[in-house]
């Protein structure tokens, strides 16, 4: 009996796509109404009547939104001996702006036919007031270490997240403004805090922060995007590890600043000055400090501080007499702690002295303005003592008794006499050394033999110094190239999303090197921040690489809404912006 009842259902199930097709439905749902820029918002896609679909839905009205899928299933249900089946999807949106959007009709297609689903309106508002966060399970927190600064001075930015679930794909889009930038100062440090009266775990992240421009900039928000895992801290057994669990995607955002930046005082401004802004020391040594005419002493110059080092100056010795002067590349060692970027500068030159004598080398000033005290100031080197003495080269003539330089007392000239002879003949021809070689004298075949070494080793050397120049020489042209097919492949006019995130993937790892297999908007603006091109640049590479990325979660596999006719003078601009 239970085998003919078991026959029955598959049975049943096998006619469940031909029944369930006649009367296909498709229902959009969201989990909310309203929704803050850092609440992720559940979408579900209810498609009713069949097991599959020809293809995923496609959605409208997700312009404003960042979309991550979150699955599929499939359900078949029988109730009252009445069959149903259906297919479920699942997404997350995180609304990138607020404002009132209306979301949908999501469009299924099934055995070619095209089905609409209903349209919803979300309201998106502004985050939430700080009191808000008592206890919540997650939340983000940014704060400056003064509101007020001058022009290029440090600011630390500093990024504290506070966790109560577990979570993990933590990633971060710093606020992106013109005229300010951001240097990760530290790796993040974790640690437990209190908040409220509530226990957290806190990761910390300190960023610095250069205004280029004065002004009141209102710092816009940070976000943070991470899945979460639900259930706390406490693991009830094996399978509830994060590895066999799903989580949901969460992005979070911060507060937004104030930040007031103070033009430079031009009272008391340095001639010349570079605009070096935080606080800085100089000192020389010349070694060695006593040398002969023709030799060289090296001076060398450091600078050592903290502020905007890209600004040290190179400084210039002023021309010595008789002294020729040969300046060494500077170079700019920079790190960063704390409490901002730190740097040390070292110049070298090789003074040679043509003359000999006793010479003072200059001292050599460096000039930044202090924004602890408030004021200009310039710090300078020594002045640095030179003694140089006669050559090797030089005679020096020395009579040897005062009273014997009468024309009686002196020798009279001396012939040449021959005391001996060398061990080898002196040749004066090149013949004498032809005649008298037993290596030609013996025929060529020998001295053929003789040279084949030297022509092996110098035929093997010259090929191994090619293969090592080529090896060097192939990423180089491939970086040079690199711009130049992102863009021929751009005005093909292809208008594939999918195949213009690729062409830029190649462009990133042929440009610098690397080996990704895929890239993201974030990936791709971190990357050029660190090639040290402008924010803004980067920004509008990222917009690219989204706006393909939500044509194609959006459906559009076709057409690229313009993005195409951007990039190349996008690219073009980014190469002039690779330092």
């Amino acid at each position: 009996m239970r085998r003919c009842i078991l026959l029955l259902v598959f049975l049943m199930l096998l006619s469940v796509p031909s029944i369930a097709r006649a009367g296909v439905s498709v229902v959009l749902s969201l989990d909310r109404e309203e929704a803050t820029l850092s609440d992720p918002v559940r979408m579900e896609i209810k498609v009713s009547g069949t097991r599959s679909c020809d293809s995923p839905p496609v959605v409208k009205g997700l312009d404003s939104f960042q979309v991550s899928p979150g699955g599929s299933s499939s359900r078949v249900e029988i109730v009252n001996g009445a069959i149903t089946s259906g297919v479920d999807f699942i997404y997350h949106i995180q609304p990138s702006e607020t404002g009132s959007f209306v979301i949908g009709p999501a469009r299924v297609e099934v055995d070619g036919k095209v089905f609409e689903s209903n349209t919803l309106t979300l309201k998106v508002v502004k985050s939430r007031s700080e009191g808000s966060r008592k206890g919540a399970s997650i939340f983000l927190v940014a704060g400056l270490s003064s509101e007020k600064a001058y022009v290029e001075e440090q600011v630390v930015y500093t990024l504290k997240l506070f966790l109560k679930p577990r979570v993990s794909d933590i990633s971060l889009q710093l606020p992106e403004q013109d005229h300010l930038v951001f240097r990760q100062l530290a790796d993040p440090k974790e640690y437990q805090g209190v908040y409220h009266g509530t226990r957290y775990r806190v990761i910390e992240v300190p960023y610095g922060l250069m205004a280029l421009k004065p002004g009141d900039y209102t710092i816009s928000p940070s976000r943070m995007g991470m899945t979460v895992y639900d259930g706390g801290r406490v693991r009830r057994g094996f399978f509830d590890d994060p590895f066999f669990r799903m989580g949901r995607p969460v992005t979070i955002v911060s507060e937004p600043l104030e930040l007031k930046v103070i033009p430079l005082p031009e009272k008391g401004k340095p001639e010349g000055f570079s605009g070096l802004v935080g606080a800085f020391t100089i000192e020389a040594s010349l070694r060695p400090a006593k040398i002969r005419v023709g030799e060289s002493a090296t001076l060398t110059v450091q600078i050592r501080g903290r502020g905007n080092v890209n600004r040290i100056p190179d400084l210039k010795i002023p021309d010595l007499e008789h002294v020729k002067i040969y300046a060494d590349e500077p170079v700019l060692e920079s790190g960063k702690d704390s409490r901002g970027l730190i740097a040390l500068k070292t110049m070298k030159w090789a003074l040679v002295p043509q003359v000999q004598g006793d010479y003072e080398i200059p001292s050599l000033a460096l000039s930044f303005f202090d924004p602890r005290a408030r004021r200009y100031r310039t710090v300078r080197t020594r002045a640095l003592p030179l003694a140089v003495i006669p050559g090797k080269g030089e005679m020096i003539m020395v009579e040897a008794e005062t009273g014997r330089q009468g024309g009686a007392d002196r020798p009279g000239k001396q012939g040449v006499e021959v005391l001996g002879h060398d061990i080898l003949p002196l040749h004066t021809s090149v013949r004498d050394l032809w005649a008298g070689t037993p290596v030609l004298s013996r025929g060529p075949i020998l001295a053929l033999i003789l040279l084949l070494p030297p022509l092996f080793y110098l035929s093997t050397f010259l090929g191994l110094r090619l293969k090592r120049r080529s090896v060097r020489v192939l990423p180089a042209q491939r970086a040079k190239r690199a711009a130049a097919n992102l863009i021929r492949h751009c005005r093909r006019g292809e208008e594939d999303p999918d195949g213009l995130i690729l062409a830029i993937r190649d462009y990133f790892n042929d440009r610098f090197g690397l080996a990704l297999a895929s890239i993201t908007p974030d990936e791709a603006a971190r990357i050029l921040l660190s090639e040290g091109v402008d924010g803004d640049l980067a920004n509008r590479l990222r917009q690219v690489l989204t706006g393909l990325e939500n044509r194609i979660y959006t459906g559009q596999t076709m057409g690229t809404g313009g993005l195409t006719r951007d990039l190349p003078g996008i690219i073009k601009e980014i190469e002039r912006g690779i330092r």
